[in-house]
């Protein structure tokens, strides 16, 4: 149950109350919950970006929401409005062998009969949103990662999930809640998150205590160099507060990552704690954005523009990086050392650090 607190003068008071209620009780169809995650992916996905390309349409046998992470690893999403079962398991599995065998043609058809997407081709806007401008046809869809997303499910569904992944099955159980008004109308949404991007490992390839940091220039341009000068990552605006930038340890490597330019930083995280921070997110007249926290790092290489390297070289080196990660672990770690190592050659210490 939530309650919602409202200012009466110098103190807060407890004023409505809001009860979880089921959605079918709500009268909400699974559409609308499939809605609400295909126009706002972050819902499902707030440790990185997810390009959605294609939702379920009537009369056809597919999953709710299909989606590319920045790896090109398709993304299948199942969608339960209420209690979800084993056969819920079986449905999702079904869903990815059949598209195991699927065509890129297949695919490339659902995406430019998508909603705003007036035609376009897949694979250039996959390019794009990885920042891989030569990335092949050929080598998307080639692994997948399945979630299914419910309110609640029964003990042998979650047991079936916790046994797939323990033997590599790239799957996940991802919980929401509803919570209603005393008219019953929804009002608030609660959901977990999928846990974040994912890459297989290969033999003693192991992490090495190398992270990836997304600086996000979207809405702030040139946030980055201020984090350059101001030694820290930072990041503004998530319903979750600095819980993206949490996991790390101190003495830890992260590379800073510019979208459309490549890695153009190399630092040491100095303190694992993450902070509310300001002084990074302005708007275009100077005035600070809210929900700003930080992450402090000593900064031993900063590259100019010129000498980033692109996710197109580290992909010629054999590491395609998930750039659209917010803040996650590089997992193959002698290819991140590989990388480490180019971005040091390619500049000096930066006076700062």
């Amino acid at each position: 149950m939530l309650y919602s607190l409202d200012e009466d003068g110098k103190s807060f008071v407890v004023n409505h109350k809001f009860v979880e209620t089921a959605a079918s009780d709500l009268g909400l169809l699974e559409k609308a919950i499939e809605e609400w995650i295909a126009q706002n992916p972050a819902l499902l996905f707030p440790k990185e970006q997810v390009l959605v390309f294609a939702q379920s349409v009537a009369g056809a046998s597919m999953a709710d929401i299909l989606g590319l992470d920045s790896l090109g690893k398709l993304i299948i999403v199942e969608i339960k409005r209420d209690w979800s079962d084993r056969s819920t398991v079986s449905q999702l599995l079904e869903y990815a062998a059949r598209y195991q065998d699927s065509s890129y043609e297949t695919f490339n058809q659902l995406a430019k009969e998508y909603k705003n997407w007036a035609g376009r081709e897949l694979i250039e806007r996959f390019r794009e949103f990885a920042d891989l401008p030569q990335f092949s046809e050929r080598d998307l869809f080639r692994s997948q990662r399945v979630f299914i997303v419910a309110p609640e499910s029964d003990i042998a569904l979650k047991k079936i999930v916790q046994w797939l992944r323990r033997y590599g099955v790239p799957i996940e159980f991802v919980p929401f809640r509803l919570f209603a008004d005393d008219q019953q109308r929804p009002r608030f949404l609660d959901i977990e998150g999928a846990t974040g991007e994912t890459e297989a490992q290969g033999g003693d390839d192991v992490w090495a205590g190398h992270w990836i940091f997304n600086t996000n220039e979207t809405y702030c341009p040139g946030a980055y160099e201020r984090m350059f000068a101001e030694r820290v990552i930072a990041i503004q605006g998530y319903e979750n507060g600095g819980e993206n930038l949490e996991g790390a340890a101190a003495g830890q490597k992260v590379f800073a990552y510019v979208n459309r330019q490549g890695i153009r930083a190399l630092g040491d995280i100095i303190d694992e704690k993450v902070k509310p921070g300001k002084g990074i997110f302005l708007d275009n007249k100077g005035v600070q954005l809210p929900e700003e926290y930080h992450l402090d790092v000593a900064w031993k290489v900063v590259l100019p523009q010129d000498l980033a390297l692109s996710n197109s070289q580290a992909a010629d080196m054999g590491y395609s990086l998930p750039v659209r990660t917010v803040f996650g672990q590089l997992h193959r770690g002698k290819l991140a050392a590989r990388i480490e190592s180019e971005v040091r050659k390619r500049g000096a210490p930066s006076s700062s650090a």
